[in-house]
């Protein structure tokens, strides 16, 4: 179906994707938690963040890299010198993040000391990975036949993740030698946050294409490229607009960006997904949800946007919207297509545990719903344990025929 000829850069994305999903185990232990705390009980916020990083840093951003090296790879003949060189990436990345996940958690769960000291140490290596993906990714553009809009799209997000990182890791250096970045305080977190949010269209959109378009290598078209550009340049304008004080002026051109690449997005691919349904091939049930996912995404991003561009604030948005918005972007969308992208790596193996995909696919967007539905009505979280569920039943599977794969 889908393959990567080289059978070192093979093996290096088989230990990639399977370091992403047992780091991945951290997010969902502590989603479990969560969904079984009173909703009156605040969390700990160092619970809460170490629920958010490890999902979103641990799970998707390392899965993104693989994702990146797969596609850019492909079916090319490639050197010794390119599977040595993808080898090292691969095991900086898992042991780096492997050892930032839980290390941010440490950190946020005292006010000072030797752990928060060292947590910029951490977190500058993790920036020097995303870079060091995104130049790896962008040198590989060069070596394409064809560049497609998945090529681009995969890049960019690397590109895009790389800077929200580099935000990320000066705000944790605060907390060590004090504040030095010129961004108000209710802003400070929202201007890493917005970053690494924004990332998530570029290979969202990226992975949907690649499964569901006759030729996803096909040089890439003028649509695309806009699309592409709309997306990744535009997500460099959120720390400018904090850094510069310039939020009301240049907010309303970042939301504007974002919406011509989902209106293009949809045009060329979005509305070809939708159509299949969700009885499409295993892969393409999967894109399908992604599909649906990334459009409520985009609507919840937008509305943030119009309300912080406006002169509000974070907390100027519903109670709900912070656990709606995460979940729709991290489990909906990402958990989904990176599930599916880990079948579509393992499908000589698709008969070990045959049903877990199945079930996974059903329990996670059902769940989903139901979270957000109950979330919204009734400000509980027990919604989650049936998403949880079926986001563990995926993890297991995915974990077993990478197993099954290497022999």
């Amino acid at each position: 179906m889908y393959r990567v000829k080289n059978d070192s850069v093979r093996h290096s994305l088989r230990i990639l994707f399977t370091g992403a999903l047992l780091i991945f185990l951290i997010n969902i232990y502590f989603g479990f938690d969560n969904a079984l705390t009173p909703a009156e009980e605040i969390l700990p916020r160092w619970q809460a963040l170490l629920h958010l990083h490890s999902g979103s840093v641990g799970w998707i951003t390392l899965a993104a890299i693989g994702i990146a090296i797969w596609v850019l790879t492909g079916e090319r003949e490639v050197s010794a010198a390119y599977e040595k060189s993808t080898r090292r990436l691969v095991w900086a990345a898992v042991l780096v993040f492997a050892a930032y996940v839980p290390f941010f958690g440490l950190a946020f769960s005292r006010a000072n000391g030797m752990l928060v000291s060292l947590l910029p140490v951490l977190g500058s290596a993790a920036v020097i990975v995303l870079w060091w993906s995104a130049i790896y990714a962008f040198k590989q553009l060069g070596e394409q036949t064809a560049v497609s809009t998945v090529h681009v799209l995969a890049a960019g997000a690397l590109l895009v993740a790389a800077v929200g990182a580099t935000v990320g890791a000066l705000l944790g250096m605060e907390r060590v030698i004090g504040q030095f970045l010129p961004i108000e305080n209710p802003d400070r977190v929202g201007v890493h946050a917005g970053m690494m949010d924004t990332y998530l269209f570029l290979i969202a959109a990226a992975i949907i294409e690649w499964f569901t378009t006759k030729n996803p290598t096909e040089r890439i078209g003028k649509a695309g490229l806009v699309q592409a550009f709309a997306w990744t340049v535009g997500s460099v304008l959120v720390p400018i607009a904090f850094l510069t004080n310039t939020v009301e002026q240049i907010m309303p051109l970042f939301m504007l960006m974002l919406l011509v690449g989902i209106v293009i997005f949809f045009i060329r691919i979005g509305w070809k997904v939708i159509k299949l349904g969700p009885k499409a091939g295993v892969v393409q049930a999967w894109a399908f949800f992604g599909t649906i996912w990334l459009i409520a995404y985009m609507g919840l991003f937008l509305f943030a946007i119009s309300v912080i561009g406006g002169g509000g604030t974070v907390a100027d948005l519903p109670f709900w919207y912070r656990s709606v918005f995460a979940h729709v972007s991290y489990v909906g969308m990402m958990t989904g297509l990176i599930l599916a992208v880990i079948i579509a790596f393992t499908w000589e193996k698709r008969g070990t545990v045959a049903w877990g995909d199945k079930v996974a696919l059903w329990l996670i967007h059902a769940g989903l719903v139901l979270f957000a539905v109950l979330k919204i009505t009734a400000d509980i979280r027990l919604g989650a344990i049936v998403m949880g569920v079926g986001v563990l039943v995926g993890v297991y599977t995915m974990l077993m025929r990478l197993r099954a794969s290497e022999t």
